[in-house]
């Protein structure tokens, strides 16, 4: 039995939820979170290259607890420098950086306007990392009505029960050339060949080469037709 062949066979299983393939609409308008620079890359990158006129990205913390052994105000100003040209090299037209301390993200509020969007990207409440959980908590105290637009995407911890893939496969190379963009991270651990990995292995799911996994927090709210 091929490998096709197998993953059919545990779909047929009612346990096994098969993800649906993201087709994302022209007229969808998404934002995505980052909590610090580059976990848009890291999460995101295959979609922003995608679509990235449709796409607003807000980086929420200023990242200077990304590398202890300088001074945390010059670690600010590079990160803000890669984030800043990640964005453009992307394409991405609107992006902001809100200047939050690093690791005070649970403590932050927050003054945007989220009605334009269709989808509003996060990361897991269940990623091991606080200020990635932080960022639902602070969208169910101060945006609930919101909450139903919600989708989550991988970091660290990756998704239990992705509800949608993304085929990224014709623009991975755009994702890892904007991931070595972040030099400042890369110079501790290749997120280059351990995120190209993850979407090989969640591209099995839909028979292609490449997939970002996505959770729906309201799966009618899909953008599949």
């Amino acid at each position: 039995m091929n490998f096709t062949n197998l993953i059919k066979r545990f779909q047929k299983k009612k346990e096994f939820i098969s993800p649906q393939k993201w087709q994302i609409q022209p007229e969808d308008r998404i934002l995505v979170f980052a909590p610090h620079p580059d976990d848009d890359t890291v999460g995101c990158g295959g979609l922003l290259a995608m679509y990235p006129e449709q796409c607003d990205v807000i980086c929420m913390t200023d990242g200077r607890y990304g590398d202890l052994g300088l001074n945390p105000y010059d670690v600010i100003n590079i990160r803000k420098a890669e984030f800043e040209n990640v964005m453009r090299n992307t394409g991405v037209k609107s992006f902001q950086m809100l200047g939050i301390e690093d690791s005070k993200l649970s403590e932050a509020k927050l003054y945007l306007d989220l009605e334009k969007y269709t989808h509003i990207l996060i990361p897991s409440p269940k990623d091991i990392h606080a200020d990635h959980r932080a960022v639902w908590d602070l969208l169910k105290k101060q945006y609930p009505k919101y909450c139903q637009k919600v989708v989550y995407y991988e970091l660290i911890s990756l998704l239990s029960n992705p509800t949608h893939l993304l085929d990224i496969s014709g623009v991975i190379y755009k994702k890892q050339e904007n991931m070595g963009m972040y030099y400042s991270q890369m110079k501790f651990i290749n997120y280059i060949d351990r995120i190209s990995a993850l979407n090989r292995h969640r591209g099995m799911l839909i028979y292609c080469d490449y997939a970002e996994a996505y959770e729906f927090v309201n799966p009618k709210n899909n953008s599949v037709r």
